[in-house]
This record gives C-alpha cells, structure tokens and sequence, in this order.
C-alpha cells in the first residue's frame, strides 16, 4: 500500500513539472513595439474645462489642440460627453520634421506631410502609409478628468 501511494505521489510530481515546463515553454518572448520616431516626454498639464477655449470639450465629439505639452503639442478628443483621449500632435509614422505637426479636421488628426489621417476617437491611422510595411498608431497619453478639470500627464 505504501509503494501505491509513493509511485502516485511520484507521478503527480512528474505532471506537475511538466505542466510547469509546458506552461514556460508556450509563453511568448515577444518584446513590445516602440515607436522608433517618437521619444518618450514627461509632462503633467491641467486643463479647466470652465473656461471658454475648452468649453467644445464638454461635449461628445469636442476635440482641441493644445500648443504646450507632449512634442509638438496634445490633440484632446472628449469621446462621448464624459471619457477624454489625448494624443500627442506629432505624425507617428516618420520622422519628426516642421510639417509633422497634425492638425485638427472634424474626428481626424491630419499630417500635412504625408496626408496621414488618424482618427481621434481610437487613434489609428485610417487613411495614408499604404506603402508603409510598419504603421503606427498615435502616441496616448494618460487623461483624468476630475470634475471640471482634466490632468493630462505622461
């Protein structure tokens, strides 16, 4: 009886250290993606929904670009009256250059270089870089909002 349960016990050892190796063995080691045109920025900025230049935030859809902030500035985009994105105003699909700067047209950002098109609600590019094998989306930053304020920090 004892032999039984020690060669039952030795067995569960053995499944237990090869569920283990199969677990380690199937992981990936796939290492994350960086955007190789764009550098990681520290800043914190806070806006006051209250005021009038913000005010189209308060709203779905309302979107602003902000000069200060990020590389080339913060492109803000109020999603659906309460969640807020912010995106970084830089073209995320080549090199930094003075017409990479994205401006705003409607619920798209556009790159007046290449006439990328990304949206602001997801920020994927939806339109441009078909000849480009690696396509980036736009750089998110970390947006809160607190009542009326909005910190937007990275």
């Amino acid at each position: 009886m004892k032999i039984e349960a020690f060669l039952s016990l030795h067995t569960l050892k053995k499944m237990g250290i090869l569920f283990v190796l199969i677990l380690m063995f199937s992981c990936s080691g796939d290492a994350i993606k960086r955007n190789p045109y764009l550098n990681e920025v520290s800043f914190s900025h806070s806006i006051n929904l209250n005021l009038p230049e913000y005010d189209n935030l308060n709203f779905a859809g309302g979107s602003k670009f902000i000069p200060y902030g990020g590389i080339n500035g913060i492109l803000i985009f109020n999603i659906n009256g309460n969640d807020i994105f912010a995106w970084e105003a830089s073209c995320s699909n080549h090199n930094l250059e003075i017409c990479s700067k994205l401006s705003i047209e409607g619920l798209l950002a556009t790159c007046s270089c290449d006439n990328f098109k990304y949206s602001l609600a997801t920020g994927q590019l939806i339109e441009g870089g078909i000849l480009n094998s690696s396509q980036y989306p736009l750089l998110n930053y970390k947006a809160e909002r607190f009542r009326n304020t909005i910190i937007i920090s990275n």
